[in-house]
């Protein structure tokens, strides 16, 4: 493990460089470039920035495009569900109103049927009691 660290460590050391002329000596070991070979490592890596940002970017929008698609499927899924319930809400609200207005008409049938059955008993007492007189 330390050994590791200690690998990592020289790794990230700062680099040396030096320029050089043809024909002299280099002062540290290493690796020798030419400024054309320099140049297109340098464009190399700027390239694969760009297209990792290009990327990242076309990533982030996907994942955007397809995050509002499923908001939108859920809010129309939403509405939908909300004005069938507020329907429901209506059509139960118009039948206890209906129930309502026929157990008024019930309890007047049922008040008129008690009188006119209570009239009928009278009646038909006094029509008997009136014979026997």
């Amino acid at each position: 493990m330390i050994l590791a660290l200690l690998l990592m460590g020289s790794a990230h050391a700062d680099p040396d460089f030096t320029r050089l002329k043809e024909g002299s000596r280099a002062p540290f070991d290493g690796i020798l470039l030419t400024n054309e070979a320099m140049a297109e490592i340098i464009t190399k890596h700027e390239r694969e920035l760009e297209q990792c940002k290009i990327e990242s970017e076309y990533k982030i929008k996907s994942l955007a495009a397809d995050k509002k698609f499923e908001y939108d499927l859920l809010k129309v899924r939403y509405d939908a569900e909300k004005e069938m319930y507020l329907d429901m809400i209506k059509t139960r609200d118009k039948q206890i109103e209906k129930d309502k207005k026929k157990d008024t008409v019930q309890r007047w049938v049922t008040y008129g049927a008690f009188v006119l059955g209570v009239s009928s008993t009278v009646g038909i007492t006094y029509a008997v009691n009136q014979n026997f007189k």
